[in-house]
Order: C-alpha cells, then structure tokens, then sequence
C-alpha cells in the first residue's frame, strides 16, 4: 500500500515544492509580460525561448514521446512531437520549460529522497518520475493559462462547461487542458471529469479517465470522484456523448468520507473514434 503522505527531506514538502514551480513559473510570465507589452492570451511556448535559453523547438518524430528536452553548454534545444495536435505540441513544450525550472530550482535531490512506502523500488522509481512529471505540468499550466489571467476571462465568459472550448481557443491549448484549468483557477467550486469509451467495453458504457478539483490551497486539490465511475446509455453523460447539446443533471461525487450532491454539466467534444465527454459538476450547497 502506497502512503498518500510523501516526505521530503531537509525541510521541503511536496506542497512547498509545488509553490516554488509555481512562483518561478509566475515570474516567467510576468518577464514576458513586460517584455511583449501587453497580458492579452494566448500564451506561447515558443514566447519565452529568450527567457530559459532555449536556442531552438525542433517539431520532429518522437514515436510516441511527446517531447524532449536536450541540454548543450550554450542553451537548450526542445523536441515537440510533429504528429501531434498543436495544442498538445505547444502544452509539451511548455512542460519541457517546466523541467528546465524543476533543474534551476535544484529539487531533483528532494524528488530522489521521497520516502514512499510502497516496499517495492521499482514502484518508488515510478512515483518519483510523476512527481517530477506532475511538477512540470503545473509549471506549464502557468506559463500557458496565468492564473490571475485565466480567472478574468473565465469571469467574462462565464463559468459553464460551454466555457471550456472558448477557453481552449483562447489560451491555445487542449479542451481538456482547458477543463483541468478551470477547475484549479475557479472561485466557485467546480469538479471536471474525462469520460471516455474504452476499447474493451461496450460502446454504451463510458468510465472515469480522470476527475480533477476543487481546490483547497493554492496548489492542492480535493479529490472527487463520481460515485458511478461507469454509466451506461441512460446517463446524462451518454446522452452528450450522442449529440451536440449540453445535458445537465444531478449527481454524487464522493470524497474520502464525504459524498456530496453536484449540479453536473456535460458536452461532447472530438469526433468519430476519438469523442469523449468533459463535464463540470458544481457542488450544491
């Protein structure tokens, strides 16, 4: 059994590492700010080259790799993946910046001495590479969708699962990046959860790829999951998966001992074999 509580030695937590990304992340933004003279979206990768060193973005085939990062003494050198949507290709990028920070701010020797007790190494290696992967995300989220930024237009347009394709245009990144957004950077609390088809199940069924949110701290976020983590073609959620409109209903989304009531918005996006559904679930007080 895996603790849920990492311990990080000399004095820094996960969540004090987390802040560290973050801030650093911030302070990208507001140097690139400064230096395009304006806040307006979208937020490029390739916009902050100058700021990390970076000499070139190589677009390349990375079989399924998304994206590299190479070091040379005279800067580094970032391969996205060519095959890949633009979007994914810019967030890929972003994420390589994100471990350009991770080395600047020197926290590979607290990621190595994670203590999981897990008694199985292989597994401690595997937990140690997603919390430096997961790091990385939450850097590139910054640097693409600024949080003071991201709220003012989320405020403009309203909190709705309608949102989240504005968003992602806007911001030029994934709807589902998008989605996992607004549920970090939302003053009013909001879940959004994935719903695919998986291949080896029957095509009426959709189960939980992941949920994501509310948070309870700046970077820390309570997990809630559906009750029903499959529903089948009587779910609002099949229901969107089948058409162009927004269902709405009411579900239980539980979280450790807590089950809680949600107003729950859902909406198809993609096509033909790589549909899926986002929704967004407002929890009712």
């Amino acid at each position: 059994m895996v603790s849920q509580q990492v311990i990080l030695k000399n004095s820094l937590s996960a969540e004090q590492a987390t802040k560290l990304m973050i801030e650093k992340a911030k302070l990208a933004v507001i140097k690139l700010i400064e230096k395009r003279g304006h806040a307006e979206p979208p937020f490029m990768s390739e916009e902050y080259m100058d700021l990390f060193g970076i000499k070139s973005i190589v677009k390349a085939d990375l079989g399924s790799t998304s994206g590299l990062l190479l070091r040379f003494q005279d800067g580094y050198v970032i391969k996205v993946n060519q095959k890949h949507s633009l979007t994914r290709q810019n967030f890929s990028c972003a994420h390589e910046i994100g471990h350009i920070l991770f080395s600047g701010l020197q926290l590979e020797r607290y990621v190595q001495t994670i203590e999981y007790r897990t008694f199985n190494p292989e597994r401690e290696d595997e937990l140690r590479y997603k919390t430096t992967e997961h790091l990385c995300d939450m850097a590139a989220s910054q640097l693409l969708m600024p949080e003071s930024i991201f709220d003012e237009y989320l405020k403009k347009y309203g909190l709705s699962v309608d949102t989240v394709e504005k968003m992602a245009r806007l911001f030029k990144v994934s709807f589902t990046a998008a989605a996992i957004r607004i549920a970090e950077v939302s003053q009013q609390p909001c879940i959004a959860v994935l719903w695919k088809s998986g291949l080896n199940k029957k095509p009426s069924t959709l189960s939980v790829n992941w949920s994501i949110g509310p948070r309870k701290t700046t970077v820390r976020a309570i997990r809630y999951m559906p009750m029903k983590k499959q529903v089948d073609q009587t779910s609002s959620q099949h229901k969107a998966f089948m058409s162009d409109d927004i269902i709405t209903s009411y579900q239980s989304f539980k979280s450790g001992n807590t089950i809680t009531n949600c107003r729950v918005e859902s909406k198809k996006f993609g096509y033909g074999e790589n549909k899926y559904v986002i929704s967004l679930a407002f929890p009712v007080t």
